[in-house]
């Protein structure tokens, strides 16, 4: 009886340690929403205001995420939303252009007197986004071809201050960052009021 009690302990012991190990082995998950995140700009983006926009497919090409996740250096914490990272990206650019005034549509019934933009996610991680951005005269061929990359803020010393809560705010921070810098880029502007003109409907006198 003894040597079965104390089979049974050794084996509890075990268990414990495993699961333990296992945990700690887990990511730990900051949801992102396109509920939460709301767009947030300091830069004057008032020349957008009225105008339109396509805005067409996102996709993923970074190879440091996952469909759904992308992740901290370390990869113990991931940031998932409730579809793939594009989807959620995509989404946040609409609801960002929209806060700004901009009427804006998509590939399935576009504006044709309007621009397009497509996005390429090449690199997503808690550290840092890097997108390439294509400006795109619809039918015409990409007017602007470029790569941006925006930085988060560095992280609180204390482990303990880093909560999900944090995480996720900052997170969205890093999502306005990222279109602020889009949209308030000198080149990135000047190309895309230019293709606005040019795509212009030829006024009948």
């Amino acid at each position: 009886m003894h040597s079965k009690s104390r089979l049974v302990l050794l084996t509890g012991i075990l268990l414990c340690a495993l699961l333990a190990v296992n945990t700690a082995a887990q990511a730990d998950t900051v949801a992102v929403s396109l509920t939460n995140y709301a767009p947030n700009f300091t830069a004057d983006l008032s020349v957008y205001k009225g105008k339109q926009i396509n805005l067409l497919d996102f996709d993923n090409q970074a190879k440091d995420t996952t469909l759904g996740s992308y992740y901290s250096l370390d990869r113990k914490t991931h940031y998932s939303g409730p579809s793939f990272i594009d989807n959620y990206f995509w989404y946040s650019c609409e609801k960002a252009l929209m806060s700004l005034g901009m009427v804006v549509s998509n590939r399935n019934k576009p504006y044709p007197n309007a621009p397009g933009v497509w996005m390429s996610l090449k690199s997503m991680s808690e550290v840092k986004f890097e997108v390439e951005v294509k400006l795109q005269k619809f039918i015409y061929g990409a007017s602007l071809t470029k790569i941006y990359t925006v930085t988060g803020e560095n992280l609180p010393d204390k482990v303990e201050q880093r909560t999900k809560e944090y995480l996720e705010q900052r997170a969205y921070n890093m999502t306005n960052k990222l279109f602020e810098t889009i949209l308030n880029d000198p080149e990135f502007k000047t190309a895309y009021l230019k293709a606005l003109a040019d795509m212009a409907p030829t006024q009948v006198k």
